[in-house]
């Protein structure tokens, strides 16, 4: 049949809405009649059938067809067949599906002295014109045997001379609805899609071409496998021979390639197509073709003249079982490869398309995207992560950071040393990051190498052969900030302080500032609180003698003076220092989210601690904000503000609904990075939740795991770990587990007798200490541990306010009266 253009669909497309709504015969006599030419005749009489459900066992799949109640028969315009009639070896049990070459029934051989049931395909008797299409099933099905295919288990003919085929019942759901019914995530609906498409590749291996995939021919059964069905207008690749129209007729819409449409030649590619389809769908929950009240006629028009749109945007569009955030950029171009117009524009292969999908899997540089060196460098940073960050971030807070301060003037002569500034710190990271790449790729273990491990070894290569220029400080600047997004401050502070050992950038003052304050930032990090005003002492008067030059610089002093001023008694003033420095925050890291949304997270934490508590949902609001705009739900800082919501349920005395949150959050920084000090301070909020609600084995168990997880990614002697350790040993107290909590105050106290003066971890120990006391039944003594735990958070001011409202409840458990507070 002659390809048909614009004008002959538009033609197709009216002469199917004068007749989709007439009885069959009356369609018939009508197409007899029609003036229009036979092209358009018979794909409009194509797309009748189509719309009458004539396809490939459109009927309900074997896993929805309900059983017939006791004593009924099928009724009389379903099957030909009633249950207990003997077909060959095999007696009819009911009817579980038609098409419009055959009726299918559940069946069981006849007896057998094992269990063995059988979708029994009958061909039906008003289709007696294409049984050599039902001979060519039989004889396809006998070249597969596969786990994933339905397989041929007898064949013959009935007594009434009609030929029936014996298959693998296979009692599942269609792959779809199966994804739905489960809540699958993205990554089992990938693996069910290779499963298939190993199953298809072993088809085509056999000269076999499906035709008809879509999800109804996908059945997933008990065990969870995929099982690949019906090839009734399946295609020998080695037959020449042309089939009928009819058969034509029969494939699915939705799913048809092009070239089926255009009535041209089948091949592996026409499989391929149907695939991305599915794949689409998969993904978006979307079909890529069928929306809204479309008429068959508009949506095949489209098949063959547009480009679907993105999966990730019709994910966006609405629910989908993926977020659009995990389609975008790989996905999409798997997709998009797949369901090319042109066949050979598709991927090869079947198998080619299913290792595209494993090389996505697994973070490596997909065939269906260019190969950019963002792109590849980016995929090669994920592939190693092993779950340790987000390492996708990381590359993008550099590559973005290095343009974030690009907002002023383009021709002035700020804006012309930025640029030079920014060229600098590219050449930096393209230095880095080639040794990383080069070095890592060199290793015969590299595949268990973790991004930490990679760091550290670029780092001390590196090292070892770095100046004290300008050029040698931007290394170093790089790969601190590589160690930041990690979170592993401890690796930061290692390398700031053998560069500055090393004399780095001595020649240039720029150069030393800037590291002079990642050296202050690393040192609040772990505490070192006496190490953070001289630095920035040091710096900060370079960056001021030029504020248009390094407004961003000024803002980053800011935020440390702040985390200074807070950990020095000055909380108030530090709030207010950082409330100053918003409006200068927000454009300098207007293109740098991380460090804006890390702004807002310091503020929140400040505020909190002062119990600012009602201040707090203003800067909620404009945190999410910028969280919204970003796409950052899931970024590591927006999971911590989300946190921080938690945090402040925890101080308004409404644990349960804190409990919701960190939940949520702690579950979804877990699946997206993995063990981090994120995770760890996640799990303390956790614990305190559930330490409040009485949950106290559960709050011991999420405890214990943040315990080694803080030590390892903030340091053993870093607050939030002292702290997660009091918690866990007032959780282990209150289960029963004496011992353990003994265990955790001997190797803890060492760590609390050296911090440099009080505040809330020493005073957080000390009522653990007196719960423990409590639970042995040492009342003298954990009176005492409770009085110095009252009078420690009294001294704490605010910070510690919300702490002090346990101690009545825990007073009246001593037997004590509240006088003595």
């Amino acid at each position: 049949m002659e390809a048909l253009n614009r004008n002959d669909w538009q033609a197709v497309q009216r002469l199917f809405e004068q007749l989709v709504d007439l009885p069959p015969d009356m369609q018939a006599q009508r197409l007899a009649k029609a003036p229009q030419s036979a092209g358009i005749v018979e794909t409009t009489h194509r797309l009748l059938l189509a719309a009458r459900g004539d396809g490939i066992l459109d009927g309900a799949p074997p896993s929805l067809a309900p059983p017939l109640p006791a004593g009924e028969s099928a009724p009389a315009n379903f099957g030909s067949l009633a249950p207990g009639q003997a077909i060959g070896g095999f007696t009819v049990e009911r009817p579980i599906g038609r098409g419009g070459l055959g009726e299918v029934y559940l069946a069981y051989r006849t007896g057998a002295d094992f269990d063995q049931r059988v979708a029994l395909k009958l061909l039906r008797v008003d289709a007696a014109e294409r049984a050599e299409s039902f001979a060519r099933e039989r004889r396809l099905l006998a070249r597969l045997d596969h786990p994933g295919i339905a397989r041929l288990i007898d064949a013959g003919v009935a007594p009434d001379g009609r030929p029936y085929i014996a298959m693998d019942y296979v009692d599942g759901q269609p792959i779809d609805a199966w994804c739905t019914a489960h809540g699958a995530d993205l990554d089992t609906r990938l693996d069910l899609f290779r499963t298939v498409c190993d199953a298809l590749a072993y088809a085509h291996g056999n000269l076999v071409v499906h035709r008809d995939i879509k999800p109804s021919n996908i059945l997933i059964d008990a065990g969870g496998k995929p099982r690949l069905l019906d090839f009734g207008i399946g295609k020998l690749l080695d037959d020449s021979a042309a089939l009928p129209a009819t058969t034509q007729a029969m494939l699915t819409p939705d799913y048809a390639a092009p070239e089926q449409l255009g009535g041209e030649e089948a091949t592996v590619a026409t499989d391929v197509y149907a695939l991305g389809v599915l794949l689409y769908e998969l993904v978006s929950g979307r079909s890529p073709w069928r929306g809204g009240k479309a008429s068959v006629p508009m949506m095949i028009r489209r098949v063959l003249y547009e480009d679907p749109e993105l999966p990730s945007r019709a994910a966006a569009r609405g629910e989908a079982p993926v977020p659009a955030r995990r389609i975008a950029g790989d996905l999409d171009a798997i997709v998009l490869k797949a369901m090319r117009r042109d066949p050979a524009q598709r991927y090869r292969s079947v198998s080619a398309l299913a290792e595209d999908i494993a090389r996505h899997q697994q973070y490596l540089p997909v065939h269906a995207r260019d190969g950019s060196t963002r792109y590849m460098l980016g995929r090669f940073l994920r592939r190693y992560r092993w779950g340790v960050a987000a390492t996708a971030a990381v590359l993008a807070a550099l590559l973005v950071g290095a343009g974030g301060i690009a907002w002023q003037a383009r021709e002035t002569a700020v804006e012309r040393d930025l640029a030079v500034a920014e060229a600098r710190r590219s050449e930096a990271i393209n230095r880095m990051l080639t040794v990383m790449v080069r070095d890592t790729a060199e290793d015969a273990n590299s595949e268990n190498v973790t991004v930490k491990q990679m760091l550290d070894q670029t780092a001390t290569r590196l090292a070892a052969s770095l100046d004290t220029s300008s050029k040698s400080a931007d290394l170093i600047v790089t790969l601190f900030d590589l160690y930041v997004n990690l979170e592993d401050t401890a690796g930061a502070d290692a390398l700031i302080q053998k560069a500055l050992a090393r004399g780095v950038g001595r020649g240039d003052p720029v150069a030393t500032a800037q590291l002079r304050m990642r050296a202050a930032a690393a040192a609040g990090g772990l505490g070192r609180t006496e190490e953070i005003g001289p630095n920035i002492d040091a710096a900060e008067p370079v960056f001021r003698a030029d504020p248009a030059h390094f407004r961003r610089e000024l803002v980053e002093i800011a935020l440390a003076r702040a985390q200074l001023w807070r950990r020095t008694g000055r909380l108030e003033d530090a709030i207010a220092l950082l409330i100053r420095t918003l409006p200068d925050a927000d454009i300098v890291y207007a293109e740098n989210h991380r460090d804006l949304l890390t702004t807002y997270n310091n503020l929140l934490v400040y505020m909190a601690e002062a119990n600012q508590l009602d201040a707090m949902p203003a800067i909620f609001d404009r945190a999410e904000a910028v969280i919204r705009r970003t796409g950052q739900e899931a970024s590591m800082q927006g999971l911590t503000i989300a946190q921080l919501k938690a945090v402040r349920l925890l101080k308004l005395d409404q644990p349960a609904a804190a409990e919701r949150i960190v939940t949520r959050v702690a579950a979804q920084r877990r699946a997206t990075f993995g063990r981090s000090a994120g995770l760890a301070v996640d799990l303390l909020q956790l614990g305190r939740a559930r330490l409040a609600l009485g949950k106290y084995a559960d709050a011991k168990a999420v405890l214990a795991e943040a315990r080694p997880m803080a030590a390892q990614y903030l340091s053993p002697r870093a607050a939030p770990t002292l702290i997660i350790a009091a918690g866990l040993i007032e959780a282990q107290a209150e289960s029963g587990d004496i011992a353990g909590a003994r265990r955790t105050i001997a190797e803890t106290q060492p760590l609390i007798d050296a911090l440099p003066k009080p505040g809330l971890p020493q005073a957080i120990f000390a009522r653990a200490k007196a719960v423990t006391l409590l639970r042995q039944g040492r009342l003298a003594e954990a009176r005492q541990e409770t009085d110095r735990a009252a009078a420690l958070f009294e001294a704490e001011g605010a910070a510690g306010a919300s702490y002090l409202k346990s101690f009545p409840a825990l007073r009246a458990r001593l037997g004590t009266s509240l006088s003595h507070a």
